[in-house]
């Protein structure tokens, strides 16, 4: 057994790693100041999320999407705002691939609806893939409302209306049908995750197929503090990845859709989908050269792009560290050769 070459910037100190943070943090204050200043044209403009009649469409007062890559809802008339964000990960040089996410807050008692209206109208292949990275619950407080129906015999359909207005007459949307959703199965994989199947269903069949969506419910997050406990992240960026329709963005939640959204956008891109890491995380794992092309600090540049998508995306100095840590120790683990023929 050997260890992978490790890229050089998982061999980085903290000490550095919190200096990178603090820079990535103060351009972000500065596109904030430019939100809020209301500057003409900015790229960073929230547009319509902070108007007063979106108010009850937030979960959070101070989680805004950019007005440029916003999720607009398909309507037939009225609001088309939902606090949720398209996110595209490519770094040149690194990314196989890109990786396309909607981030998005966790719904809410007023939200939940409309959040089922966008996984059908805005994933337009036939699987569509949530990942859940909240408890419901922490520390006694709603992180998100149960918006999915977990089986048994008082929770197997639900209905989103094809009208909706979460703050009242005055904020009205009208969706093009009534959607059905159907509760069809749920296991769990080992002690990380469930994974809940479930069937969407316009009530006016013109409007579109019937679609499946695999929500993955990950609640071990409020417990992760190591990097070994990047494990079950693997397993669930694996498993998500293999049941999404190739050409649907996966949609990701917490409570804000910000930190420990962002987070494991980061990881799952950088496991799936980069030259560094492809191979370190295959279940037949193969001795891989890092890139000696690429200078760059990889995990920083994801973060970057991230950060240009969504604010707060990768929240905390922490969940940064965590990224790094749970990179080294991924990286630590025993390959095998790759046979020669």
């Amino acid at each position: 057994m050997e260890m992978s070459v490790a890229p050089w910037y998982i061999k980085q100190r903290d000490k550095d790693l919190l200096g990178k943070f603090k820079f990535i943090q103060n351009q972000e204050d500065g596109r904030l100041r430019e939100a809020t200043n209301g500057t003409a044209n900015s790229r960073w403009s929230l547009g319509v999320s902070i108007e007063p009649h979106n108010d009850a469409r937030n979960r959070y007062v101070n989680i805004m999407p950019y007005e440029r890559n916003r999720v607009h809802l398909k309507t037939l008339s009225g609001n088309d705002y939902i606090n949720a964000s398209y996110v595209k990960v490519d770094v040149p040089g690194q990314s196989i691939e890109p990786g396309y996410y909607i981030a998005t807050q966790g719904p809410t008692r007023k939200t939940w609806g409309q959040f089922w209206q966008m996984c059908y109208h805005n994933c337009p292949l036939e699987n569509i893939v949530i990942v859940m990275v909240t408890p419901l619950v922490e520390y006694n407080r709603e992180k998100c409302c149960q918006y999915w129906p977990r089986g048994g015999p008082d929770d197997t359909v639900r209905l989103a209306p094809q009208w909706q207005s979460p703050d009242g007459p005055n904020d009205m949307t009208q969706f093009p049908s009534d959607l059905k959703i159907e509760f069809l199965s749920v296991h769990k994989v080992e002690d990380y995750y469930s994974v809940t199947d479930i069937r969407l269903t316009p009530v006016d069949p013109s409007v579109g197929p019937v679609k499946t969506v695999h929500h993955f419910y990950f609640d071990l997050w409020k417990d992760m503090n190591k990097p070994e406990e990047v494990v079950p992240i693997m397993e669930l960026c694996a498993h998500s990845h293999s049941l999404n329709s190739r050409g649907n963005p996966i949609i990701v939640h917490c409570s804000a859709g910000v930190g420990r959204t962002g987070t494991f956008i980061a990881l799952d891109h950088l496991m799936h989908d980069t030259l560094d890491f492809k191979e370190v995380t295959q279940h037949l794992r193969r001795l891989v050269e890092p890139s000696e092309k690429y200078t760059r600090d990889l995990i920083e540049q994801i973060v970057l792009q991230l950060r240009s998508q969504r604010m707060k995306m990768v929240q905390t100095k922490d969940q940064f560290l965590f990224v790094y840590h749970a990179a080294k120790y991924l990286n630590s683990l025993p390959v095998k050769q790759q046979k020669t023929t």
